[in-house]
């Protein structure tokens, strides 16, 4: 339809102007107790005060901005803790996510996830193998939400995802992707046998220890 386009880059949008704010949250460019200027945000940001608009109520759902009745957003303090309930989201929603999609994702998505692994796997250098981890990371949980079979669990996995993504590039060593490739393997062929039990337990497992790695990064 003629409309859905611009439906589609606004909301892209939108997402990309909500994780830069966060990456400027966590790095601390915007600084605890700071308050929050859409005007000057959009002029940073070189983008019009819309996106600015929604990635700031966003956040304000996310707990990371603090909106109070009649003043000025500021931003809240971030903590380990907050990176903890992060992945403890992920954790729980992604393990059934993962247990619903072992009976429902179909054969043309296992391919295209194995041939985003061996893609992945055949990147040389540290530019090409953290720009391809992060393509197939993004890839493979997107895959396996969008096939759990429901709408709702699938967005909340989305949101979560996005604060995610911020994360997933802080890191800038390439040596403890072996261990999440492996990880990402173990549900991948949990979700080929279609064993639930066996796609829940892998899931929440990589999930948990990648709550373990980021609280330490990122404290």
């Amino acid at each position: 339809m003629p409309t859905a386009q611009p439906a589609i880059n606004e909301k892209r949008l939108s997402e990309s102007v909500y994780e830069q704010l966060i990456q400027m949250i966590v790095s601390g460019e915007l600084e605890s107790g700071q308050a929050v200027s859409e005007s000057e945000l959009s002029r940073r940001l070189d983008v019009s005060r819309t996106p600015i608009h929604e990635a700031v109520g966003q956040l304000v759902k996310d707990g990371l901005v603090i909106q109070e009745r009649n003043r000025r957003p500021v931003v809240a303090a971030f903590s380990t803790d907050d990176i903890f309930d992060v992945y403890e989201m992920r954790r729980i929603l992604e393990s059934e996510a993962a247990a619903k999609a072992a009976s429902r994702i179909d054969k043309l998505t296992l391919a295209q996830l194995d041939d985003a692994a061996k893609k992945f796997k055949s990147a040389k250098g540290k530019p090409a193998i953290l720009r391809r981890w992060v393509e197939f990371d993004d890839q493979f949980h997107t895959a396996i939400a969008a096939a759990c079979g429901s709408s709702r669990l699938e967005s909340d996995i989305q949101r979560y995802r996005l604060l995610h993504r911020v994360f997933n590039r802080t890191h800038d060593d390439p040596s403890v992707l072996e261990q999440a490739y492996d990880e990402h393997a173990l549900i991948l062929k949990a979700l080929k046998k279609r064993d639930e039990l066996a796609a829940r337990k892998a899931m929440n497992d990589h999930i948990a220890e990648w709550q373990r790695f980021f609280v330490k990064h990122l404290a």
